[in-house]
């Protein structure tokens, strides 16, 4: 009996150990829980302070992008607008221009209008997205408080003597750093926001081949593919992709400034139109179009030097055939990318990675200038 009596003693003991083990245990993981919860809604409540500074004067805050704007551009200033109403700043997107095929069919998914387009920006209260450029911007832009930029391209022309919201980051697209904003405010994003940032991502990287796409875009696909309730992404982007290839019914001139951007570098002002064909065939037709167009354009532009770039994608590589205006702009194209693989007589054409806008035109063009000012 002692023996027995005994064996319970040492069992029951054995449990009451076990038991206050599992509780202690229980009690530091729930202790580590509310550590981590409690630190981060400190992160969101330091996150939504480093912008309470935020001086926007009266009447809303326009977010808006560039001319002829693209889909980052738009979805971006609409998801913007809505993040900063949820932090309390009265906002409202705007656009630069009328929307293109491929942002139309993104809206239509998302169940949305294009944002009204703001004519002039003068003594509006502005955050731009997509861009830093005066070249780029509405009119008027010079004379509006810039409150705030967020972009992923580099540093452009616009300045101002006041304390603003200023984040760029080198990542896919605008879209992404919006995603992260959401996450590092704590806030919620809705089925339509969720839309519209990732096609606005699909578009800027194409599907995730880009050069510039970094892991935030990557983890921020299926996450906003989730939420917008889109099951097949890849259908999604082919979809969207085949509307940025039609061109059906626009004129030669509507075609080159239907992605067209301006910049300013070292006094000599700049354009190119950025065209997007389906295969090489066509982007020889659409090269030989562009010839025939750029001189007529550049008459009616205020700029020294005029491209238009077309864009192709197969298997899984990019080409670009690169249309010239005659004079200048050919004469310094050819001095800033001697090395382009063929020259037809209409194009320059870049294989093996091709010449994107974002990526290799603008920079180099910008390194050449700064290097050789124009005299």
């Amino acid at each position: 009996m002692k023996k027995l009596l005994s064996m319970i003693l040492m069992l029951s003991l054995a449990l009451t150990v076990a038991f206050a083990e599992d509780t202690g245990a229980a009690q530091d993981e729930a202790k580590t829980a509310d550590y981590y919860q409690a630190a981060l809604e400190r992160l969101y409540m330091l996150n939504r302070a480093s912008i309470a500074n935020m001086s926007i004067g009266d009447g809303p805050v326009y977010v808006i992008g560039h001319r002829s704007p693209d889909s980052d551009t738009i979805c971006t200033a609409i998801a913007y607008a809505r993040l900063l109403n949820l932090l309390g700043y009265p906002a409202e997107a705007a656009a630069n221009g009328q929307v293109n095929k491929e942002t139309a069919y993104i809206l239509k998914t998302a169940g949305v209008e294009a944002p009204p387009v703001l004519e002039d920006a003068a003594g509006k209260s502005i955050f731009l997205v997509d861009h830093s450029e005066y070249a780029q911007a509405t009119e008027g832009m010079e004379d509006a408080h810039i409150v705030g930029i967020l972009d992923h391209h580099g540093v452009g022309s616009v300045t101002t003597g006041q304390q603003l919201v200023y984040e760029a980051k080198p990542i896919g697209a605008t879209a992404t750093i919006v995603w992260l904003d959401y996450l590092n405010y704590g806030l919620e994003i809705d089925k339509t926001t969720a839309a519209l940032l990732l096609g606005a991502i699909l578009s800027d990287t194409g599907n995730l081949t880009g050069t510039t796409v970094t892991e935030a875009d990557r983890q921020a696909v299926p996450d906003l593919a989730a939420l917008a309730g889109i099951g097949d992404v890849d259908a999604f982007y082919l979809a969207l992709h085949a509307e940025s290839l039609s061109y059906e019914g626009m004129s030669d001139e509507e075609i080159l400034f239907s992605d067209y951007k301006e910049y300013e570098t070292a006094g000599v002002k700049y354009g190119i139109g950025s065209i997007n064909a389906i295969d090489e065939e066509t982007a020889r037709a659409l090269s030989e179009r562009m010839k025939e167009t750029l001189p007529k354009a550049f008459e009616t532009l205020q700029v020294d030097l005029l491209y238009a770039s077309v864009g192709i994608r197969e298997n899984g590589a990019k080409i670009n055939y690169v249309v010239s205006c005659e004079g200048l702009s050919k004469d310094v194209f050819e001095a800033a990318f001697p090395y382009y693989d063929e020259y037809d007589g209409t194009a320059y054409i870049f294989r093996n990675g091709g010449l994107g806008r974002k990526t290799l035109f603008v920079p180099g063009l910008t390194d050449y200038l700064n290097a050789h000012p124009h005299e």
